[in-house]
């Protein structure tokens, strides 16, 4: 059962008392923070952080955030975490949640203590988590990431905070096996499209017998018992293309099927059922949403930066992500978006985006980014929606137009350079939207070839 919104407010009220208790002289003066409060007093005493507050007791990090530092933290308002979602909130604060809690907050602290002028002047900086954020300067406003720096240099005793309007949450962790299999696919897929099948066969066999011979990439001894049995079956086809189609489908699943080898006795899997709008799947899986915990990946971004009153939010519900809001043009505003960041080279050998979407009618924009700064401009294409309606979109790569501040510019983005998806509404007019999306993929539109 869902948490409704009072029972998420009391479980973070309760972990808010939590932390007020164990700070002494918490709800201090602001000008007693500035000289004498460290960094959780400081947010407890701003009175726009209770959130963040509440987060930081419930993963531990209290104690840590208190010491010496310096530390610099780029503090989300409790605004910022509202847009994550009631259903987002209440599954960080489970057990279960807490590992990604603990990333995202640390994604969040820097060492060190940098004031605004110290970070206008860099490209990114390092957090604790082991992530580089963008830093970008425009307008007047400093970017951290996709979030707007809203009240800068708030000092503490143990380092500085910064406020900022929106949640940062990193890119999910790949752990050794996606990298050992994406390397496989990598260099596998190229030879075979260029007529080399067997070397292409041999370079997955290779990486997935690795994979079922050690326990360093995540199965447990069951799950490589039942990946060697399959590779014993898979070497008895009798052609090279049908062991590497064969390999190429262990390696899918064990993506699509967060990294699980099932037993089976058949060497070639039964498709997988269609869909809404019986769209069978028929590429390689970027997301699919029937694990709620995909949706968290993705962030909006609203025209409130540029001064807009338009909203939108994200949400995971049976299996499908709701992204809906309402467009305003007031202070030259018109737009929401919805965003996250992919894998480097996960489109490799790609040459279309598809989706399978169901909207309201309005016409909303298909984008991708380059590298980890997704407003260093991008490539986009409108398509069109049915009311209520689940829909096959199918995007061919060399079709998005290059684009940099609504204005249009000449370059295609080459498939294995995109690091990140958006959508956007943003067809100039007013009112409420909803697009909901079961899934986006990375399609070849030739026959008989590997998506890399």
């Amino acid at each position: 059962m869902t948490p409704n919104r009072s029972t998420i407010s009391r479980r973070w009220t309760a972990a808010l008392a939590g932390t007020a208790a164990a700070i002494s002289g918490a709800f201090v003066t602001a000008t007693a923070v500035s000289d004498n409060g460290n960094i959780p007093e400081t947010a407890v005493a701003s009175g726009r952080l209770d959130t963040l507050v509440a987060a930081v007791q419930a993963a531990g990090l209290a104690e840590a955030l208190s010491g010496p530092g310096p530390l610099t933290v780029f503090a989300p308002t409790d605004a910022a975490f509202a847009r994550l979602g009631e259903d987002t909130l209440s599954s960080l604060l489970t057990d279960a949640g807490r590992p990604t809690l603990v990333r995202i907050l640390k994604n969040h602290v820097v060492a060190g203590r940098f004031e605004a002028r110290d970070l206008v002047d860099r490209d990114g900086i390092e957090t604790l988590a082991g992530t580089t954020l963008p830093l970008a300067a425009a307008r007047g406003r400093l970017f951290v990431d996709e979030a707007v720096v809203e009240t800068a240099d708030v000092s503490a005793s143990n380092g500085i905070v910064h406020l900022i309007d929106r949640v940062l949450v990193p890119a999910r962790q790949v752990s050794p096996m996606e990298t050992l299999l994406e390397i496989a696919v990598s260099r596998g897929a190229p030879l075979y499209n260029d007529g080399n099948i067997d070397a292409c066969a041999e370079i997955y066999a290779t990486a997935l017998d690795a994979v079922s011979l050690a326990g360093d990439f995540g199965l447990d001894e069951q799950g490589r018992a039942n990946l060697a049995s399959r590779l014993k079956e898979i070497a008895g086809e009798s052609t090279s293309r049908d062991r590497a189609w064969a390999y190429r489908r262990i390696i899918d699943s064990l993506f699509a099927d967060g990294m699980t080898m099932q037993p089976t006795s058949a060497t070639k899997p039964a498709p997988k059922p269609a869909g809404r709008g019986g769209f069978a799947p028929r590429g390689t899986t970027v997301f699919s949403f029937d694990d709620a915990s995909e949706a968290s990946r993705w962030q909006t971004v609203l025209d409130g930066v540029m001064g807009g009153r338009s909203t939108g939010k994200i949400a995971a519900k049976d299996g499908v992500v709701v992204f809906e809001g309402a467009t305003s043009l007031e202070n030259n505003g018109g737009f929401s978006s919805m965003r996250a960041r992919t894998p480097a080279g996960l489109f490799e050998g790609a040459d279309a985006i598809r989706l399978i979407v169901k909207g309201d009618g309005r016409d909303y924009k298909l984008g991708v980014s380059t590298g980890g700064n997704q407003r260093a401009g991008g490539y986009w294409q409108t398509f069109p929606t049915t009311k209520d309606t689940w829909t096959e979109v199918i995007m061919p790569i060399a079709d998005l137009d290059r684009q940099f501040m609504g204005q249009r510019l000449n370059g295609r983005v080459s498939p294995g350079d995109i690091g990140g998806l958006q959508i956007y509404i943003y067809d100039k007019k007013a009112g409420p939207f909803r697009l909901e999306i079961e899934s986006f993929e990375a399609i070849s539109l030739g026959e008989d070839t590997f998506d890399a």
